[in-house]
């Protein structure tokens, strides 16, 4: 006869993570997790600005008025502050001088020069020149753009540099807005209506508005919105399936599913630069991106809906079936009293749940959930903005990219591992402060980079340390979450998490254009937010070998008698019947 227990022991009677759960992982969340960087991070490519320059009105450029170009710049062209931080010819503006100079100029053309401080002069007319005025300073209206690594991008067939360069940084903050309105959407649409549904929305969301956004860029505006729409979608697409195939899986492997979907997305993220650098056209990056997104509908009889997510809302005759289906495919007999094994979970779990609004409705959920937040913040801001920056990197853009992918491979097994060997919260906060001593250290060095041979080696490599360990920091984030929140709110907790970190991540581009002011003030703020995410995730109890709390009262109690220093708290009593956790008297401690 079967033991009794909560959902954690059926599934280990059911093979635990069998054929059934291999499948799903397989042939349905590693090709996600593939395909997954393109959609989300094809817009580094698409709002790439490569190099430019004006194209100046025909009678005023040096082979038109048989000038020499260095003497023709000093003329006609204001200075500007460079993307290397240095004074240099403006490509967005140049003087506009009369008909009348124009003509002075063209005659006098071979007796310009420069004198020791690099001030152009005529010789023996140097008053004549200044007594005709000073000039105008006109805005470009077209320019030329380096082909060497796009054909074409968004910025380039727009026009979106100079006095238009703000809507770069202003798509990008409205891809996260977009994530963040469907973060707060598709979390409540799953915790209340189920993962499946949430997830084929979502796809349907991201592939129909990506596309809508081909035909349309020249209205920046409609552009912008459908912009905001195609992140909308993007949610699910990580968590639903992810969040179903943890939940019918034992504890022991929980990590190794996650691992393994962060490994399949740090493989899509090494072919995703190669993918862009062979089409190098924004347009068919775009359909590339997406396309291979359609093929998820053909899944639909292959992913079931939670199990779990179906008892903690009473329906257990589909929850039984899905659950007599695992055990079919695992070639495992189900236990004889399964059903009403099923039944009891039901009747045990039976509490009112008001998705986001749950995750406060005691001070210990309400005080990890914000912990968990700024985990999250701390992985999602760094992560995101590191990704944004690769642009503004020495050399070629899809080598970057490739290089800071390459290393996301290792930085999810490295999580993994300290995961299981160390424990989720050690490993989580030390990574986060270890980070925070690797931007400490770029601060102290970004002054070199363009002053030395060896300062931009150096910070390249330590931004790929740092993707390294944020990578490792994102796997940690989801186990963690995972196993904190409760079944009944545990979609809601981390949407509301990843809610959280989208907003403050808001701020991110215009994070990285403050280094315009200073080298060292994104990478200063940045510091701060994982000094800040080590502090918090350090709080939160170690969940390392626990089982999933399936009720807010599971939740509100786990942990409670931890000590702030403890390393691996066993957890050989968590989780029994809930009526029989009523009765034991956990006191409570300083790890929340």
């Amino acid at each position: 006869m079967s033991k009794e227990g909560d959902f954690d022991d059926i599934i280990d009677d059911l093979g635990g993570l069998g054929k059934y759960q291999k499948r799903l992982l397989y042939f349905l969340l590693g090709p996600l997790f593939f395909i997954m960087p393109f959609p989300l991070l094809h817009q580094v490519f698409v709002l790439h600005t490569p190099a430019f320059d004006c194209v100046h009105p025909e009678e005023i450029r040096p082979e038109t008025l048989g000038m020499n170009k260095t003497i023709w710049q000093e003329l006609f062209v204001p200075k500007e502050m460079l993307h290397t931080y240095e004074m240099g010819p403006s490509v967005c503006n140049y003087y506009n001088y009369s008909q009348e100079m124009i003509e002075y100029f063209k005659d006098n053309a071979e007796g310009f020069s420069l004198d020791e401080n690099g001030t152009v002069v005529l010789k023996n007319a140097l008053e004549e020149i200044k007594s005709k005025g000073v000039p105008e300073i006109t805005a470009c209206s077209s320019w030329t753009y380096d082909t060497s690594e796009f054909l074409d991008t968004a910025i380039t067939e727009n026009n979106w540099v100079c006095e238009k360069a703000n809507y770069t940084p202003d798509l990008f903050t409205l891809a996260v807005v977009g994530l963040i309105l469907g973060t707060f959407v598709f979390s409540a649409v799953a915790d209340f209506f189920g993962r499946k549904i949430s997830f084929y929305v979502g796809t349907g969301t991201v592939i129909v508005f990506t596309l809508c956004m081909l035909p349309v860029s020249h209205d920046f505006h409609l552009f912008a919105f459908f912009k905001v729409m195609a992140a909308f979608g993007m949610l699910p697409l990580f968590q639903s399936p992810l969040n179903i195939l943890c939940e019918i899986s034992n504890i022991s492997k929980r990590g190794y599913v996650i691992c393994y979907a962060c490994i399949a997305w740090s493989f899509g993220n090494i072919a995703f630069p190669l993918v862009g650098y062979l089409i190098a056209s924004w347009k068919l990056i775009k359909v590339v991106s997406v396309a291979p997104l359609a093929f998820l509908f053909f899944t639909w009889t292959l992913l079931p809906e939670s199990p779990r997510w179906l008892v903690s809302k009473g329906r257990t005759k589909e929850a039984t079936a899905i659950l007599r289906k695992i055990a079919e495919t695992n070639n495992v007999i189900p236990p004889a009293d399964l059903a009403a094994r099923v039944e009891k979970l039901a009747e045990s779990q039976k509490e009112q749940s008001m998705g986001y609004l749950s995750l406060f409705g005691s001070s210990v959920l309400a005080l990890r959930t914000i912990l968990m937040t700024l985990g999250f913040t701390a992985s999602a801001f760094v992560y995101y903005q590191m990704v944004i920056n690769v642009s503004n990197m020495a050399g070629n853009t899809f080598l970057n990219l490739f290089l800071l992918g390459l290393v996301e491979g290792p930085g999810n097994m490295l999580g993994t591992l300290l995961a299981n060997k160390v424990g989720r919260r050690w490993t989580h906060s030390g990574l986060l402060f270890f980070n925070s001593i690797l931007f400490a250290a770029v601060m102290g060095m970004v002054q070199f980079q363009y002053t030395t041979t060896w300062g931009s080696a150096v910070i390249s490599f330590l931004c790929m340390w740092l993707k390294m360990n944020i990578s490792a920091t994102f796997v940690v984030a989801y186990i963690q979450a995972m196993e904190v929140f409760p079944t009944c709110v545990r979609q809601s907790g981390i949407g509301f998490c990843t809610f959280i970190s989208q907003t403050i991540s808001i701020g991110g581009p215009y994070c990285i254009a403050l280094g315009t002011v200073d080298l060292k003030y994104p990478y200063l703020i940045m510091f701060m937010i994982c000094l800040v995410g080590a502090v918090g995730t350090s709080f939160l109890p170690e969940t390392v070998g626990a089982k999933l709390p399936e009720t807010l009262e599971d939740a509100n109690q786990f942990g409670r008698s931890d000590k702030y220093f403890s390393f691996k708290p066993p957890r050989t009593s968590a989780y029994q019947e809930p009526s029989e956790q009523k009765q034991i008297y956990k006191p409570k401690s300083d790890v929340y």
